[in-house]
């Protein structure tokens, strides 16, 4: 007797400036699902925020080119609609076009990492991949996370919170408080997107620039060396 195939609703793309880099793991999570056991709905989300059902044969352009990858726009405009046991609307005819038993969110960085999209499949009674919408929130900014695991008795590296219209400090003070080199990062953000290694005073402030490019609120942290694999 054969099993029903698990719907599976890949949610890639989004808003964010990690956009490409979504549609690259998205890539490699359609190439290597079993298809024995799973029928993947690939559902990406343009960078204004459009939810577009792709076809399996061309949802992405350039897909080989890291650099030049893009999500195809020829798709049909869906929603998962709410209390409807995960099936998914045409918005163009109102139509029922599929449905999914499970969404595994394959977004990186803000409105997807950080427990937005979490919240919105939650109360839609959507069953999900991966951290429920605290979990997501807390892990994405990091320097809340940070003051918790601080607070909890973790052991973790020096950091310092600046907020854009801040005072910035001086560097001096950064050399004798946090050390060098340090790291500049955006608080929420994730992969490598506006990170910057400073080892010296002419690199400080444009690392703090490239950082608020991203985020309003960043972090200057205590350089650990660790191994690399």
């Amino acid at each position: 007797m054969n099993k029903k195939k698990i719907n599976v609703g890949i949610l890639f793309g989004g808003k964010s400036a990690e956009h490409e880099v979504s549609l690259q793991s998205a890539k490699n999570i359609f190439e290597a699902i079993d298809r024995k056991k799973y029928n993947p709905i690939l559902i990406g989300i343009d960078k204004s925020g459009k939810w577009l059902l792709s076809d399996d044969s061309k949802f992405l352009l350039n897909a080989d080119n890291p650099k030049l990858i893009k999500l195809n726009q020829t798709a049909n405009r869906v929603a998962l609609v709410p209390q409807s046991n995960g099936k998914i609307t045409n918005l163009s005819n109102n139509a029922e076009t599929g449905s999914i038993d499970v969404v595994f969110p394959i977004l990186h960085g803000t409105f997807g990492e950080d427990g937005t999209v979490q919240g919105l499949l939650k109360p839609a009674d959507s069953p999900f991949v991966g951290a429920g919408v605290l979990g997501s929130a807390v892990g994405m900014d990091k320097d809340v996370m940070k003051r918790l695991l601080r607070d909890a008795g973790v052991p973790i590296g020096k950091f310092i919170t600046l907020k854009s219209g801040e005072k910035i400090p001086e560097y001096k003070t950064i050399k004798q408080q946090i050390g060098l080199p340090c790291f500049i990062k955006p608080a929420n953000m994730g992969s490598s997107v506006g990170v910057n290694k400073v080892n010296g005073q002419a690199e400080y402030l444009r690392a703090i620039k490239n950082a608020l490019q991203y985020d309003t609120k960043i972090l200057i942290e205590e350089y650990i060396k660790g191994r690399e694999k």
